[in-house]
Protein backbone atom coordinates (compact mmCIF):
# COMPACT_ATOMS: atom_id res chain seq x y z
CA UNK A 1 0.00 0.00 0.00
CA UNK A 2 1.36 3.78 -0.69
CA UNK A 3 0.64 6.64 1.43
CA UNK A 4 -1.25 9.62 -0.05
CA UNK A 5 -0.26 13.31 1.00
CA UNK A 6 -2.91 16.15 0.54
CA UNK A 7 -1.48 18.74 -1.47
CA UNK A 8 -2.78 20.79 -4.30
CA UNK A 9 -1.85 19.52 -7.97
CA UNK A 10 0.20 21.98 -10.35
CA UNK A 11 -2.61 21.80 -12.99
CA UNK A 12 -5.71 23.03 -12.89
CA UNK A 13 -9.04 20.70 -13.08
CA UNK A 14 -11.69 21.97 -15.77
CA UNK A 15 -13.95 24.18 -14.12
CA UNK A 16 -17.68 24.56 -13.35
CA UNK A 17 -18.37 26.33 -16.93
CA UNK A 18 -16.53 23.67 -18.99
CA UNK A 19 -18.57 22.65 -22.16
CA UNK A 20 -18.40 19.27 -21.96
CA UNK A 21 -18.77 17.07 -25.20
CA UNK A 22 -20.49 14.02 -24.88
CA UNK A 23 -18.60 10.68 -26.23
CA UNK A 24 -20.79 8.27 -24.83
CA UNK A 25 -24.49 8.36 -22.91
CA UNK A 26 -24.46 4.78 -21.41
CA UNK A 27 -22.94 3.69 -18.37
CA UNK A 28 -20.27 4.70 -17.65
CA UNK A 29 -21.15 8.15 -19.40
CA UNK A 30 -17.99 9.26 -21.20
CA UNK A 31 -17.32 13.11 -21.86
CA UNK A 32 -13.98 15.81 -22.88
CA UNK A 33 -13.55 19.24 -22.55
CA UNK A 34 -10.82 21.58 -23.46
CA UNK A 35 -9.27 23.78 -21.01
CA UNK A 36 -5.72 25.68 -21.03
CA UNK A 37 -3.98 22.77 -20.03
CA UNK A 38 -5.69 20.59 -22.87
CA UNK A 39 -8.47 17.90 -23.44
CA UNK A 40 -9.77 16.47 -20.43
CA UNK A 41 -12.07 13.38 -20.20
CA UNK A 42 -14.09 11.60 -17.74
CA UNK A 43 -16.46 8.90 -16.94
CA UNK A 44 -19.05 8.05 -14.38
CA UNK A 45 -20.12 4.84 -13.61
CA UNK A 46 -22.09 3.17 -10.46
CA UNK A 47 -19.83 -0.05 -9.00
CA UNK A 48 -21.99 -2.21 -7.09
CA UNK A 49 -19.42 -1.96 -3.85
CA UNK A 50 -19.53 0.13 -0.90
CA UNK A 51 -16.64 2.94 -1.23
CA UNK A 52 -14.35 1.17 1.84
CA UNK A 53 -13.66 -1.56 -1.04
CA UNK A 54 -13.08 1.02 -3.63
CA UNK A 55 -10.72 3.21 -1.95
CA UNK A 56 -8.59 -0.12 -0.76
CA UNK A 57 -8.53 -0.74 -4.20
CA UNK A 58 -6.98 2.30 -5.41
CA UNK A 59 -4.41 2.57 -2.58
CA UNK A 60 -3.15 -0.50 -3.80
CA UNK A 61 -3.51 -0.35 -6.90
CA UNK A 62 -0.47 -2.59 -7.61
CA UNK A 63 -1.97 -5.11 -5.79
CA UNK A 64 -5.20 -5.23 -7.74
CA UNK A 65 -3.59 -4.44 -11.64
CA UNK A 66 -5.54 -7.17 -12.81
CA UNK A 67 -8.75 -5.05 -12.02
CA UNK A 68 -7.58 -2.46 -14.86
CA UNK A 69 -7.97 -3.84 -17.86
CA UNK A 70 -5.44 -1.61 -20.00
CA UNK A 71 -2.71 -1.53 -17.35
CA UNK A 72 0.05 -4.08 -18.60
CA UNK A 73 2.01 -2.83 -15.13
CA UNK A 74 2.23 -1.06 -12.01
CA UNK A 75 5.29 -0.12 -9.96
CA UNK A 76 5.69 1.63 -6.90
CA UNK A 77 8.71 3.70 -7.10
CA UNK A 78 8.27 5.21 -3.54
CA UNK A 79 5.48 5.53 -1.33
CA UNK A 80 3.22 8.20 -3.05
CA UNK A 81 4.73 7.69 -6.37
CA UNK A 82 3.95 4.80 -9.27
CA UNK A 83 5.07 4.28 -12.63
CA UNK A 84 2.25 2.86 -15.06
CA UNK A 85 2.77 1.36 -18.13
CA UNK A 86 -0.35 1.43 -20.39
CA UNK A 87 -1.73 -1.25 -23.00
CA UNK A 88 -2.82 1.47 -26.29
CA UNK A 89 -4.46 -0.62 -28.81
CA UNK A 90 -2.50 -1.65 -32.04
CA UNK A 91 -1.17 0.65 -34.36
CA UNK A 92 -0.22 2.66 -31.04
CA UNK A 93 2.70 1.76 -29.13
CA UNK A 94 2.45 1.14 -25.56
CA UNK A 95 2.23 4.67 -22.84
CA UNK A 96 3.61 4.88 -19.29
CA UNK A 97 4.25 7.81 -17.19
CA UNK A 98 5.07 8.12 -13.83
CA UNK A 99 2.71 9.49 -10.78
CA UNK A 100 2.56 11.42 -7.47
CA UNK A 101 -0.61 10.32 -6.27
CA UNK A 102 -2.23 12.66 -3.60
CA UNK A 103 -5.42 11.97 -1.27
CA UNK A 104 -8.10 14.68 -0.30
CA UNK A 105 -11.67 14.09 1.22
CA UNK A 106 -14.39 17.12 0.13
CA UNK A 107 -17.78 15.95 2.47
CA UNK A 108 -18.58 12.35 1.39
CA UNK A 109 -16.53 12.14 -1.20
CA UNK A 110 -12.86 10.69 -1.77
CA UNK A 111 -10.64 11.96 -4.14
CA UNK A 112 -7.35 10.38 -5.77
CA UNK A 113 -5.71 12.68 -7.87
CA UNK A 114 -2.25 12.27 -9.50
CA UNK A 115 0.38 14.29 -12.04
CA UNK A 116 3.13 13.05 -13.68
CA UNK A 117 6.85 14.01 -12.17
CA UNK A 118 10.38 12.75 -13.31
CA UNK A 119 11.51 10.20 -11.48
CA UNK A 120 15.10 8.26 -12.28
CA UNK A 121 13.70 4.65 -11.11
CA UNK A 122 12.00 4.74 -13.87
CA UNK A 123 14.17 4.47 -16.91
CA UNK A 124 12.13 4.97 -20.20
CA UNK A 125 11.24 1.31 -21.83
CA UNK A 126 12.07 0.20 -25.21
CA UNK A 127 8.94 0.72 -28.10
CA UNK A 128 7.06 2.60 -24.77
CA UNK A 129 6.16 6.15 -25.24
CA UNK A 130 6.45 8.54 -22.02
CA UNK A 131 4.15 10.82 -21.37
CA UNK A 132 5.18 13.49 -19.54
CA UNK A 133 2.18 15.65 -19.38
CA UNK A 134 -0.34 13.09 -17.45
CA UNK A 135 -2.74 14.03 -14.89
CA UNK A 136 -6.21 12.95 -13.12
CA UNK A 137 -8.29 12.20 -10.35
CA UNK A 138 -10.68 9.30 -9.04
CA UNK A 139 -13.66 11.02 -6.86
CA UNK A 140 -15.86 8.49 -5.22
CA UNK A 141 -19.15 9.04 -3.51
CA UNK A 142 -21.56 6.37 -1.59
CA UNK A 143 -24.52 6.06 -4.30
CA UNK A 144 -26.85 3.52 -2.55
CA UNK A 145 -25.22 0.78 -1.73
CA UNK A 146 -22.75 0.65 -4.24
CA UNK A 147 -20.07 3.95 -5.12
CA UNK A 148 -19.95 6.24 -7.76
CA UNK A 149 -17.12 6.49 -9.62
CA UNK A 150 -16.02 9.89 -11.61
CA UNK A 151 -12.42 9.41 -13.34
CA UNK A 152 -11.29 12.41 -14.73
CA UNK A 153 -7.76 12.48 -16.78
CA UNK A 154 -5.33 14.54 -19.13
CA UNK A 155 -2.78 13.22 -21.36
CA UNK A 156 -0.62 14.75 -23.85
CA UNK A 157 -0.59 10.96 -25.63
CA UNK A 158 2.11 11.90 -28.43
CA UNK A 159 2.68 9.62 -31.04
CA UNK A 160 4.55 6.53 -32.28
CA UNK A 161 2.85 3.25 -33.66
CA UNK A 162 3.97 -0.38 -33.81
CA UNK A 163 6.18 -1.62 -36.01
CA UNK A 164 4.82 -5.16 -38.20
CA UNK A 165 7.09 -7.96 -37.33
Amino acid sequence: MFILTAIAPAWALPGADAQWTVLSDGDPHIECTEVAEGPFCRSTGVVPLPMSAVSATLEDMAAHQALFDSIVSIDVLKPDTMHIVLDFPWPLSDRDYVAHYTRLTEGDAKIYRWESVKDAGAPPLEGVVRLPRMAGEWRLEPEGSGTKVTYLWHADVLGACRRRR
